[in-house]
């Protein structure tokens, strides 16, 4: 099993309204699967929502990005931003101390 950390953002028609990054950590932080959360950004103006989590994955980075992605699109669900649209998605594979700063 290999760690991955996962940073996704995703922008939205409508304001996502208040404390918005808050449900999305908190979304995180509660599912299966995701890791540690690195927490939630959220830029009113941009209507955009952003945040990063750790997944351990068996095969590789293919597959790091698919289950990175459909995790990122339920916690979106699960934070009560389901129409939000997921406009980017990194995988970065690594240790704790190296993936940490940013590339």
């Amino acid at each position: 099993m290999s760690d991955y950390r996962v940073r996704f953002a995703a922008v939205a028609d409508e304001p996502f309204g208040p404390e918005a990054a808050e449900r999305l950590a908190n979304a995180l932080a509660t599912m299966p699967g995701a890791g540690r959360v690195e927490g939630a950004e959220q830029d009113d103006e941009a209507r955009r929502v952003s945040a990063g989590f750790w997944i351990e994955v068996r095969l590789g980075m293919a597959d790091a990005a698919r289950d990175g992605s459909r995790l990122a699109k339920e916690a979106l669900k699960g934070a009560g931003l389901g129409e939000a649209q997921l406009v980017e998605l990194a995988v970065w594979l690594g240790d704790v101390d190296e993936a940490v700063k940013e590339p």
